[in-house]
């Protein structure tokens, strides 16, 4: 299994189901019209041991342990550009999305899900803060592109702080460029059916996450960060 830079913040296959935020900080307009962008998202936690735990809505500031396992899944309703960054508690920044040779358009009606397939978030024994940047908008953002492109080839410890710096910057300009638009259109939205499609019958029952989805919608750009409290 994957770990990634800094901690081991690890990719598991479990048949787990997980719940989506409700609350974050965010950044984005109300609907202008021609510009906007939608989509649908559900991101949550499945806390305690596999099949007897519990799933918990993921909220700002929410308190998980070793263990606990998140995904993440998204679809947008029009063309557009998606990115998801994690820092983890140990101050190790991993591009998530769009991943090494991925391109970070999604078009309309893809469904993304982070982890891809079966896989999972396991949050791993070192405690402290972890974050979640993700960022909707309607065109490519060429110099975070080039910045992610940038830090995953990074080996010197010296030079991934700096490009760490540089990254969280580049997020914090985007965002004082948005900083005068007001609150997205968010509502929950239930989805019928599975998204999956068949399973063989020797595979797990992979959870359909996909019902417990929230809808958003603003014009051009939307940025939210998740920050857990882990323990």
């Amino acid at each position: 299994m994957r770990n990634f830079k800094g901690s081991l913040f690890r990719k598991i296959a479990v048949p787990i189901a997980v719940l989506f935020i409700a609350s974050a900080v965010a950044f984005a307009q109300t609907p202008t019209g021609k510009g906007d962008i939608g989509f649908l998202y559900a991101f949550g936690a499945y806390v305690g041991p596999q099949g007897k735990g519990k799933v918990i809505s993921v909220q700002n500031e929410t308190a998980l342990h070793a263990g606990d396992r998140l995904k993440l899944f998204f679809e947008p309703k029009s063309d557009q550009y998606f990115y998801l960054l994690h820092m983890s508690s140990q101050g190790g920044l991993t591009p998530l999305f769009p991943a090494a040779a991925q391109p970070a358009k999604v078009v309309r009606g893809t469904k993304v899900f982070i982890p891809t397939d079966n896989n999972w978030f396991e949050l791993d024994a070192h405690p402290g803060q972890e974050k979640f940047f993700l960022i909707a908008t309607a065109e490519r953002l060429d110099r975070l592109e080039e910045l992610c492109h940038r830090h995953t080839a990074l080996k010197d410890k010296a030079d991934v702080q700096s490009s760490t710096d540089a990254i969280l910057d580049e997020i914090k300009r985007l965002r004082q460029k948005h900083k005068q638009l007001s609150a997205p259109a968010e509502k929950p939205v239930r989805i019928g059916g599975s998204l999956r499609g068949e399973q063989p019958s020797s595979s797990p029952i992979v959870p359909d996450i996909t019902p417990l989805a929230a809808e958003v919608t603003a014009p051009g750009f939307y940025s939210r960060t998740f920050t857990i409290d882990h323990k």
